[in-house]
This record gives C-alpha cells, structure tokens and sequence, in this order.
C-alpha cells in the first residue's frame, strides 16, 4: 500500500448542517459513527469525543486564512 505525503489539509466526509447547533451537530456526527459501526453499543463516549473533535475541525478548516 501506498501512503503519500501532502500539506493539504485532511478531507473530512460528512455532512454538516450549519443551521442546527453545534450540539446538535455533534449528536448528528455521532449517530453517523455509530450506524458506520454496525449499530454496535458502548461506545457512546469515544464517538462523542471523536465527533467533537471532527465537526470542530469542520468548523476550523472554513473560517478565512489569514496571511
């Protein structure tokens, strides 16, 4: 397997709606990762945590560059 390299930023692959809260996103997210997983319980925290994290990088990978 091949791994390349590159400065761009990681492409993240879900949809975010940006008229619901940022809670409210964040339940969306993990939902997504617990049907991604099979449905498959206890794992509440660690996909919560891990929604956090990827709506929050969502988020930071729109606002404006600053030069």
């Amino acid at each position: 397997m091949k791994h390349e390299s590159t400065s761009n930023p990681a492409v993240l692959n879900f949809y975010v709606d940006e008229t619901a809260s940022l809670d409210e996103q964040i339940a969306r997210r993990v939902h997504e990762l617990w049907r991604q997983r099979g449905r498959t319980p206890g794992h509440i925290l660690a996909d919560w945590l891990q929604a956090e994290r990827e709506i929050n990088e969502w988020h930071h990978q729109r606002l404006p560059k600053s030069t």
